[in-house]
C-alpha cells in the first residue's frame, strides 16, 4: 500500500478488540479502537477511517443501530462497514445488517484469514473508487480549462471587433479572424472527442463500414498533420506496405484513429527526433486464440522517453493521462487514446502499446481484413 489506511474497530469485548488490533497492525494498518456504538460515532465523524469493523451484540446501542446512524449521517455515510456477530444462522439479523448497508458480515469466533481477506478486498475497492473520483475531478478540472481558454480568445477577438479597432486595419482583422476560427476548430475537436467517448461507451457509435485501403487513410492523416511534424523537425518515416491493405472500416473513424495516435507521437517526440509509420498484413497464428485470420496492421512508433511500466497499462483509461520518463504529464484531457481503443474494438480490432523508458513507444491497431468473417 502507497499510504497507511486506517481501520475502526468497534467491539464492547477488551479482549476481541486487542486482537482485532494485533491482526491488522500485523497487515500495516492503523487501527482505531471504540467500545461502544456512541464511541463509534465520534470517531468515524472525526477521523474518517476506511473501514469500519462492526460487532453487533453491544449494549446502549447494538451494531445495527450504530450502522443505522453512521447511513444517515453524511459525514460517515459511504463508509464501508464489515458487521461482526456470534450467530452464524441468524439469518434475519444478515439479512437486516444488508438492508442497512453493511459490506460484508462475518461470524465470531474470527477466522483470521477470511477477515484479512475480507478487509483488504473491501480496502482495494474504495482505493479503486477514490482513484476515479480523483481522476474526474482533474480532467473536470482540464475541461474546465481547456474550453475557457478558447473561448477567452474568441471574445476577445470580438470584443476588439465591436469596438471597430480593425476598421483601419484590413490585414490585423483577417489576421485575428483566423486565430479565432482556429481557436473554434479546436473547441469543437474537444466537445467531439467528449461525445465519441460517450458514444461509444454507450454502443450508440454509428460505423460506416466500407473496403478501405489503410495505406490510403494513412496518406491522408500525414498530409494534414505534417506541417506540425516539420515544425518541430521530426523526421517522418512512411513504411506503406507493398501490397493494398484492405480492410472492413468506417474511414472516416479510423482517420481519428491514426490522426489520434499521430498526434499523440508528435505530442511525446523530442525535436529533431523520430516517428515511424507501417502498414502489412498480421496473422497470429496460434499466439493469440482470439484473433484468428487475417488483419491489416498499423505501427506508430516513436523516439519519445517512453511510459513506465506501472503506467502502461493504465493509459487507454478515461480521465487518465501517462506520466513521460520524467515524472510529467502533458496538459489535455487524456481522450485521444481512450478514442482510439473503442474504435478499434468497435471494428472488431485491437490496439497494442509496447514502451519502456528512454526507448520511445510502439503502438499497433489491427483491424480485420476485408472478407474476414
Amino acid at each position: 500500500m502507497d499510504e497507511r489506511q486506517k481501520i475502526l474497530a468497534v467491539d464492547d469485548a477488551p479482549d476481541n478488540l486487542i486482537l482485532l488490533e494485533r491482526m491488522l497492525k500485523r497487515q500495516g494498518f492503523d487501527v482505531l479502537k471504540a467500545s461502544t456504538g456512541k464511541e463509534c460515532l465520534g470517531l468515524s465523524a472525526s477521523e474518517h477511517p476506511d473501514l469500519i469493523i462492526l460487532d453487533v451484540a453491544m449494549p446502549e446501542m447494538n451494531g445495527f443501530e450504530t450502522l443505522k446512524h453512521l447511513r444517515s449521517n453524511e459525514i460517515t455515510k459511504d463508509i464501508p462497514v464489515i458487521i461482526l456477530t456470534a450467530n452464524s444462522k441468524d439469518a434475519k439479523s444478515i439479512e437486516e445488517g444488508f438492508s442497512l448497508g453493511a459490506d460484508e458480515y462475518l461470524t465470531k469466533p474470527i477466522d483470521q484469514d477470511e477477515l484479512i481477506a475480507r478487509v483488504k478486498s473491501i480496502l482495494r475497492v474504495v482505493k479503486a473508487e477514490r482513484e476515479v473520483e480523483q481522476l474526474k475531478a482533474d480532467f473536470q478540472s482540464m475541461l474546465v480549462h481547456d474550453l475557457r481558454s478558447p473561448l477567452s480568445v474568441i471574445i476577445g477577438v470580438l470584443q476588439l471587433g465591436a469596438r471597430g479597432e480593425f476598421d483601419k486595419n484590413p490585414d490585423e482583422r483577417k489576421e485575428f479572424m483566423k486565430s479565432a476560427l482556429e481557436t473554434s476548430q479546436r473547441m469543437l475537436g474537444l466537445i467531439n472527442d467528449i461525445l465519441d467517448v460517450a458514444k461509444l461507451e454507450a454502443g450508440k457509435i454509428q460505423l460506416n463500414k466500407q473496403p478501405n485501403d489503410l495505406n490510403a487513410i494513412v496518406a491522408g492523416a500525414v498530409g494534414r498533420i505534417k506541417l506540425l511534424i516539420r515544425e518541430k523537425g521530426i523526421n517522418l518515416k512512411i513504411e506503406p506496405s507493398d501490397d493494398i491493405q484492405i480492410c472492413e472500416c468506417d474511414s472516416g473513424k479510423i482517420d481519428q484513429v491514426v490522426t489520434n495516435l499521430l498526434s499523440n507521437a508528435i505530442k511525446f517526440t523530442p525535436r529533431e527526433g523520430e516517428i515511424t509509420i507501417r502498414v502489412y498484413c498480421k496473422n497470429f497464428g496460434d499466439a493469440r486464440p482470439e484473433l484468428k485470420g487475417d488483419y491489416v496492421a498499423l505501427d506508430i512508433l516513436d523516439s519519445g522517453a517512453g511510459i513506465s511500466e506501472e503506467e502502461l497499462p493504465l493509459i487507454f483509461d478515461r480521465y487518465r493521462q501517462a506520466k513521460s520518463a520524467n515524472g510529467s504529464s502533458r496538459k489535455g484531457t487524456g481522450l485521444g487514446l481512450t478514442i482510439v481503443k473503442r474504435i478499434s474494438e468497435a471494428h472488431g480490432g485491437r490496439v497494442f502499446v509496447e514502451s519502456s523508458l528512454g526507448k520511445g513507444t510502439k503502438f499497433t491497431v489491427v483491424l480485420p481484413a476485408a472478407g474476414k468473417d
